[in-house]
């Protein structure tokens, strides 16, 4: 503050210059929902207590998922409805449990105490307290998206500024020279995956997995270690839940019925031959409670150093202490869990820079990005409108396009341009792809019949999971006792001259898709080109198709056993791996997009596992994911439907 005079406007009469740009019959036309919906539920939202948004994790499948998530909570704020039992706003993606076992000066490290101990320092002693660990984080997190875009950060030549990054230094990736992971399919469900394949992971020095089932990413691997089932597990194992918050702990039943390992044995193991190897103890030190059997010294760690279980016991909860036996309440302030309770009925600040839930946020990347009020976007492909395109007149909005043309193509160019324009504008521009005829928005949800995609290609989740599930495979095309499916409106395919039940080729952007530098003659764009049958389904609008994802990738083993066995089968010589698919995966037609509002430096922010402060990346908290609704697709005839 120097004494200059400057003009300050209220938030709250900003919004109101916002919001007109967002009138009904507009949003009608923006979201094509019915406007009587739409006044029902701002009047619902605005005369109702408690109101809670409920929302699947699939929104944060979209680009512009942080506007999603942002707009979700202004109309709770203005009407109260945050910190009260039945409110809020909630996603529903459930997998980020580090935070559950949050770390306090007062009881210990938290989750910290099993991922951060000092590795040059361990402590051997197993009744030692979780205070007593040394913490000291060696490890760079990283986010495997980054992987996804073909192993590098977010840099586009500008015409305005040249060569820019807009991946910030936190969240700076390095080149990937090995990978090891563990009960995920995570080279199958990969976006983009072809291009992974042919253009990214030949540049991978080594490839590990760990599962119990031979999946496409084993398939592709050079190391597979077979884990335990829950029903073998030999061990003792911990995990928990955010949403119905409990611990539970439990071990298998059963003898291992075939030649694998617990998966913190696998892990184990590998560090005590390293050790051997190397002749330093220090690796098998590192992991001693493991290799001696006993995983449960690790687990009393993790309940003693945690602010949700200070007090509980490994040995307490197995023998049923706290109920069924096994299982134990996480401590937090509420039961239901209820987020920001604390903050709306004591005096615990919000977790932002300003103490509040806030609508506005001055940070510069987001005014840079033409996001610091709660906008719409159009997303960067699946749009018929000038993709990336900000809605608004609002003068207080004023984004940097770094000199982008509106006709740029390129999938980095249209991640990162900022361009403003009127609703009015917008409905006058065309997305280049849609003038092509790529007309088809494409949707990829969960399928009911799989784990993510755990037991996809079982038999009877493989035949319930279609349309299509035959058990005698009469029609020898068919790859397996099921086959995947595109759901699509019966007028649109009947005008494209598609049946119910006949295959059809499903193409996205040729420019890099389904891998970049493809060729009509290249045997593996034959394996990478989707195939899969055409289902009519009138609950879809006419331009949307939908195709589950979780599906097994068809690959060159499965491709030529199609071809060459004599029932038809898709399952790969050598593994035993059975594809989904004949041609291609859903995965054809997607890619990454590196989110820029993601990959912010100056984000302020809570850590995940204790109560302090950071700025910028944190692995599952303030980083990049990956986006596969973002996709405009072509449909084609292939092969007739029936018995072939």
């Amino acid at each position: 503050v120097n004494g200059k005079e400057i003009e300050v406007m209220p938030l709250f009469e900003m919004y109101k210059i916002h919001l007109k740009d967002y009138d009904v019959d507009s949003v009608v036309e923006m979201t094509n929902s019915p406007k009587e919906l739409i006044v029902r539920l701002a009047h619902d939202i605005a005369t109702i207590k408690p109101v809670a948004i409920h929302y699947g994790e699939g929104i944060n499948h979209y680009f512009h998922a942080t506007l999603m998530n942002r707009s979700t909570y202004l109309p709770l704020m203005l009407t109260g409805n945050v910190g009260y039992m039945g409110s809020g706003s909630h996603t529903w993606a459930g997998n980020y449990k580090a935070g559950n076992f949050q770390a306090a000066k007062w009881c210990g490290p938290g989750f910290y105490g099993w991922v951060a101990e000092d590795v040059f320092n361990p402590n051997l002693d197993p009744d030692a307290p979780a205070m007593d660990l040394k913490i000291k984080g060696r490890a760079y997190d990283e986010e495997v998206a980054y992987w996804n875009h073909n192993d590098r950060p977010l840099i586009v030549n500008t015409p305005k500024y040249g060569r820019k990054v807009f991946t910030g230094k936190t969240h700076m990736p390095t080149p990937t020279k090995v990978m090891w992971f563990t009960n995920v399919n995570l080279v199958n469900n990969a976006k983009h995956v072809y291009q992974m394949l042919k253009n990214v992971n030949p540049n991978i020095e080594q490839i590990m997995s760990t599962d119990i089932e031979m999946t496409g990413s084993i398939e592709y691997a050079d190391f597979a270690f077979p884990a335990n089932s829950w029903m073998e597990f030999e061990t003792h194992e911990i995990t928990s839940s955010c949403s119905n918050p409990f611990y539970q702990i439990w071990k298998g039943g059963i003898r291992p019925v075939n030649d694998s390992k617990d998966d913190v044995m696998v892990i184990a193991g590998m560090a005590a031959k390293l050790g051997e190897l190397l002749r330093d103890m220090r690796f098998r030190d590192f992991w001693k409670f493991a290799l001696e059997g006993r995983p449960e010294v690790y687990i009393n760690r993790l309940l003693d150093g945690s602010t949700t279980a200070k007090g509980y016991t490994f040995d307490d909860i197995v023998a049923g202490k706290y109920g069924e036996p096994g299982v134990a309440l996480l401590n937090y302030r509420t039961y239901p869990r209820q987020p920001f309770w604390e903050q709306v009925h004591e005096s615990l600040p919000f977790y932002t820079p300003t103490g509040r839930l806030q609508a506005y946020n001055d940070e510069s990347e987001i005014i840079e990005y033409g996001e610091n009020f709660i906008v719409h976007r159009e997303g960067p492909e699946a749009t018929q409108y000038l993709p990336n395109v900000i809605v608004s007149t609002n003068p207080y909005i004023r984004p940097d396009d770094y000199g982008v043309p509106e006709s740029a193509e390129h999938w980095d160019e249209r991640t990162v341009r900022n361009i403003k324009k009127s609703w009015a504008e917008t409905k006058q521009t065309k997305n280049f792809l849609w003038e092509k005829g790529y007309k088809f928005f494409c949707v990829t949800p969960k399928s009911r019949h799989t784990v993510h995609s755990q037991w996809a290609v079982t038999d009877w989740n493989f035949i319930w999971n279609n349309n299509f599930g035959d058990p005698y495979r009469m029609d020898k095309r068919m790859p397996g006792v099921g086959e995947h499916q595109i759901n699509i409106n019966p007028q649109a395919a009947k005008d494209l001259g598609i049946n119910d039940g006949d295959y059809v080729y499903v193409d996205a952007n040729p420019a890099d898709r389904p891998y970049e530098g493809w060729k009509p003659n290249d045997p593996f764009y034959k394996v990478s080109r989707l195939m899969l049958r055409a289902k009519y389904n009138s609950s879809y609008p006419y331009e949307v198709t939908m195709i589950k994802h979780s599906s097994w990738i068809a690959t060159e083993k499965s491709v030529k056993a199609h071809e060459t066995r004599p029932d038809g089968r898709a399952l790969s010589a050598g593994t035993g791996y059975q594809s989904s698919f004949r041609y291609g995966s859903q995965q054809s037609l997607t890619r990454d997009w590196s989110m820029p509002m993601h990959q912010l430096d100056s984000l302020f922010h809570k850590a995940k596992i204790g109560m302090k402060f950071v700025f910028g990346f944190e692995a599952d908290n303030h980083g990049i994911n990956t986006v596969p609704k973002e996709t405009l697709v072509k449909v084609t005839k292939a092969e007739d439907g029936g018995i072939g």
